[in-house]
């Protein structure tokens, strides 16, 4: 059954600013998580299911790296061979552990997590090398900034900077302290705190801009989510209301919708003593008793490629033929009326009711009326005529015109009515409907 939809309201179906989806997108203001802990956790999958490439390729890097560092730190600095190869194995394997920890590195904390881990081991075990080598002026501080663009590189969160920066600062600490001519050091130490501050002050804008980015996209894809919603129900309800053809003339804007048609079938059903049957129902158990029925032809009318037009009181209207005409539109409508009283006959758990029919076969007129709640409805002397054979038809017949008759001929067989006087079109030979040939 066709609803009746205000098609201006459908924009209330979402809400176009999204303003609960913005309001959950704020930050803590120094870890930078998002205040919703269900919106963090999808951020931290989608980061982690982007970043999981770039994770194994810097804990592979790294092992690759430390492999190289066995030989390169023997034949550049004073370091020993046994050493070396110690202390880059460890490094290298501590890489390798990380590699293979990617399997659980899901999401994009797990891995910054585990890449602090590895790059405060790094800082450390450089800083270590540096002082062994007697290279630790320069060199030290040289190699600690090279993890530092390592943070910008892998974007690495704020919280976990910060954690990887004190680690490597008491490690420097210790040097300091340890070294007999500290004020050589003061330049280094100059240089590793504003690298520092630097380093911090721009993964934290880093970290910020990329969630408000992630955040915005979440939005945007959101709101296109709900405006497609919106706009699948607009279209389901406009189906409802009007032909699939003259729905998406009336989107496209063409306006105002009218059509002539040479030839079509007009189809009138009318539930007979409605008024006595309903004296002593409620409102509530009409309408239900209606709507039972009126779905059900409803479906009779879809299985035929007809088109419903509209139900008045407990009358029900349908034609065929139009809006995409068709050639056998008079044999499809007079086999709807037959499957009507067919299905009345079967209808259990409902009032018993009979249906009078009548159809008319000829020229009208099909468009779109208003213009706050649409309607396709059809004009002309062809509606009349069939709306009258109706009102002068048989309890439980199908009262047809002799046009209809002639064109269902070969199909159905019919019996002469004799000459109808119908109101306000005057007098017309008229058939019964027996059944199927």
């Amino acid at each position: 059954m066709r609803e009746s939809c205000h098609l201006f309201d459908l924009g209330r179906a979402y809400d176009p600013t999204m303003s609960g989806m913005i309001e959950r997108g704020g930050l803590h203001p120094f870890g930078l998580p998002f205040r919703d802990a269900e919106l963090e956790a999808r951020f931290q999958e989608t980061e982690g299911a982007a970043g999981l490439t770039g994770y194994r390729i810097i804990t592979g890097a790294t092992v690759i790296l430390w492999v190289m560092a066995m030989f390169v730190f023997p034949l550049s600095t004073e370091i020993e061979w046994g050493l070396a190869m110690a202390v880059a194995g460890s490094m290298a394997a501590l890489g390798a552990l990380a590699f293979a920890a990617s399997g659980w590195a899901l999401t994009m904390n797990r891995q910054h997590a585990l890449a602090t881990i590895l790059t405060s081991a790094n800082g450390l075990v450089l800083i270590l090398l540096a002082w062994e080598g007697g290279a630790i002026r320069g060199y030290a501080v040289a190699a600690i900034l090279l993890l530092f663009m390592f943070g910008f590189v892998s974007r690495t969160r704020f919280v976990f900077a910060i954690l990887r920066t004190a680690v490597i600062a008491v490690g420097l600490a210790v040097v300091v302290v340890e070294y007999q001519e500290r004020q050589e050091l003061a330049l280094d130490i100059f240089i590793y705190i504003a690298a520092s501050i630097a380093s911090l002050m721009g993964l934290r804008m880093i970290e910020r801009n990329r969630r408000q980015v992630w955040h915005q996209r979440l939005v945007i894809e959101e709101q296109s989510a709900a405006i497609d919603a919106a706009r699948a129900q607009s279209d389901r309800l406009l189906l409802n209301v009007l032909p699939e053809s003259v729905s998406q003339r009336l989107k496209d804007g063409e306006s105002p919708i009218a059509d002539d048609f040479s030839s079509v079938s007009v189809l009138f059903a009318d539930i007979v003593g409605f008024t006595p049957m309903t004296s002593m129902m409620t409102a509530h158990e009409v309408i239900a008793m209606l709507g039972r029925h009126f779905s059900m032809l409803d479906e009779l009318v879809v299985e035929r490629g007809l088109e419903k037009i509209k139900t008045i009181g407990d009358s029900y209207m349908a034609v065929g033929g139009l809006p995409e005409p068709m050639h056998d539109h008079a044999v499809r409508v007079v086999d709807l009326a037959l499957a009507i009283l067919e299905t009345a006959d079967s209808s259990p758990g409902s009032p018993q009711i009979t249906w009078r029919i009548g159809i008319h076969s000829g020229p009208v007129a099909g468009g779109v009326i208003g213009t706050q709640k649409f309607a396709y409805d059809v004009w002309g002397n062809t509606v009349n005529i069939a709306s009258r054979l109706e009102e002068a038809g048989v309890a439980g017949r199908v009262h047809v015109s002799e046009e209809t008759m002639k064109m269902t001929s070969t199909v159905f067989s019919y019996e002469d009515a004799g000459v109808s006087t119908l109101r306000g079109v005057g007098s017309m030979p008229t058939y019964l409907l027996v059944d199927r040939v």
